[in-house]
């Protein structure tokens, strides 16, 4: 049985399912699944599951501004009245949340790692809401573990920050969870492929600079490369750092936007990427058909306004499906 995990008893979206998909939108096709059911074998075709990291834990232990325990039941509302365009063959099942108040932000990563790799073995695509960035510790070790030994995860962040922190003093916080993958990886003597899209420089410190510059495989762009660059050499820089990768994660910390389209996040950008422009490379980085799971993080609904970070974050899980539902092996 999973620990710190609770399949949800009551829907979030007032509709009756819609067998019209002209008419249709995400709240009326979506599925409810208790991962904990045993007799669930692996489903056919193409299936997505949305379930919800609840812990900010990391963000409090960060001095950030907590309210992202919060983001998971903010962003399903805002993805259930988007239109349905998947078409009839594809699913979505909402799994549920991890949650434990009571918990350490450790525990719950372990938790969530353990869901994760349940969906993959159900033949579930797993899309993670947050939560603080603590969430992809757990997500990236949950894929980890569900992919056969030989085979490497790259690792793809647009953040404005490394979250490259040491936690020996601190503990896992959500400034950390890169820099513990990095250990993992150390200690089992491969690469960690890294790479950060958005960092803004005063957003972090020389010794995380330092860090990078002296950790084979991890690359970055800055926000202001980004805007000088364009979509088209960003693209062509993903491919050549996914070439020699098998599979990859992607992991959207939503302060990577200035706080003009995403107000409500646990720490606020001034400047941010273009997401229009990250809309694009997220599209590619899908296209390539290596993706095996993504998350969206930092969304603090008591810091939104109008619910535009939300939105914007329901916005991108819209897009991603759609290239990721013609992606038929993973």
């Amino acid at each position: 049985m999973l620990e710190d995990y609770y399949k949800l008893v009551y829907p979030y979206y007032q509709g009756a399912v819609e067998d019209d998909l002209y008419a249709a939108k995400w709240g009326m096709r979506i599925q409810f699944l208790d991962l904990n059911d045993e007799a669930l074998s692996p489903f056919e075709g193409i299936n997505f599951g949305i379930i919800g990291f609840k812990s900010d834990k990391g963000v409090y232990i960060n001095h950030g501004r907590v309210g992202a325990v919060e983001g998971p039941e903010a962003i399903r509302p805002q993805l259930a009245k988007l239109p349905w365009h998947l078409g009839r063959h594809v699913r979505v099942f909402d799994v549920g949340n991890i949650d434990g108040p009571n918990r350490s932000l450790s525990q719950l990563q372990h938790s969530l790692a353990k869901a994760v790799k349940r969906m993959r073995e159900l033949n579930i695509r797993p899309i993670v809401l947050g939560g603080g960035h603590g969430t992809a510790y757990g997500h990236y070790t949950g894929l980890k573990n569900s992919l056969p030994t030989n085979e490497s995860l790259a690792v793809i962040n647009f953040d404005a920050h490394f979250d490259l922190r040491p936690y020996d003093q601190t503990g896992p916080n959500s400034g950390t969870g890169f820099r513990q993958m990095f250990d993992d990886a150390q200690e089992e003597k491969r690469a960690f492929p890294y790479l950060v899209l958005g960092i803004q420089e005063h957003n972090n410190n020389l010794f995380l600079f330092d860090f990078v510059a002296k950790s084979e495989g991890i690359e970055f762009l800055t926000g202001l490369d980004m805007y000088k660059m364009g979509h088209e050499n960003i693209c062509q820089l993903v491919d050549r750092f996914l070439a020699d990768k098998e599979k990859v994660y992607v992991t959207i910390d939503m302060d990577c936007f200035s706080f003009g389209v995403a107000p409500g996040v646990s720490a606020i950008q001034s400047l941010g990427v273009d997401p229009n422009v990250a809309l694009i490379v997220l599209q590619h980085i899908v296209a390539s058909g290596k993706l095996v799971g993504f998350d969206v993080v930092e969304v603090s609904p008591p810091h939104d306004i109008d619910f535009h970070t939300a939105n914007l974050a329901a916005t991108f899980i819209f897009y991603m499906t759609q290239i990721w539902s013609q992606i038929h092996h993973i």
